[in-house]
């Protein structure tokens, strides 16, 4: 079952604490985070730990993702995704030194960007490609990533208004610059499984202590 991110949360509310069996895999493009528990999507909506200058670090402040086409020349590219490729990857060496659960999952969707980055990097320096098309291929696999992290509930208001204008602005720049498509553009969603606890289906079937037994 497909839950979108603006619904996952009215989603966890209806599923009681005892409840077993609940897991989620969170697809971003083709970045895929597989086996969230239930209670460590619980832990998203209220992580303490979650740094809120992340997501001006990886895109508001990052214009290799969001501005128009003046990325013409592959030269003019390249230093812009080289720097984010190396936060992404200093960031996740960071997170994988702490013990929390939710640092696991944006670990993988930055080394997910990160890949991205890399990919976009190799292209151009081969040069056989337009840095349009290169360009285009980079934003569209960092769309569903990004806007992860811009819905995230731990950000703060004024990060996330400024990261939607720009996300808005991004998207008009893919369709009208980089011969981009909106089809192209994946959302982030929650696919949501329920797998029947063998245990707790015995137990509720155990007859009561005062039911008489045959």
């Amino acid at each position: 079952m497909k839950i979108s991110l603006s619904e996952i949360w009215n989603f966890s509310d209806l599923i009681e604490s005892s409840e077993q069996g609940w897991s989620y895999n969170l697809v971003a493009g083709k970045c895929v985070v597989s086996n969230i528990s239930h209670e460590v999507l619980l832990m998203l909506k209220s992580d303490e730990g979650y740094d809120s200058e992340l997501l001006p670090e990886i895109f508001t402040f990052r214009e290799i993702l969001w501005q128009p086409d003046v990325f013409t020349e592959s030269t003019s590219s390249l230093p812009g995704l080289r720097i984010l490729k190396a936060h992404c990857e200093e960031t996740v060496e960071q997170y994988t030194q702490s013990d929390l659960e939710t640092f696991k999952i944006y670990s993988e969707l930055l080394t997910g960007l990160s890949r991205s980055c890399d990919q976009a990097i190799n292209a151009l320096e081969k040069g056989k490609m337009s840095s349009n098309k290169v360009l285009g291929t980079f934003r569209t696999e960092a769309f569903p990533i990004v806007k992860f992290f811009i819905y995230h509930p731990m950000n703060r208001l004024d990060y996330y208004r400024d990261a939607v204008n720009r996300l808005n602005y991004a998207v008009k720049v893919m369709l009208t610059q980089f011969n981009g498509k909106y089809t192209e553009l994946a959302d982030p969603f929650w696919e949501v499984t329920y797998a029947k606890n063998e245990m707790n289906e015995k137990s509720s079937l155990k007859p009561a202590e005062n039911e008489e037994k045959p």
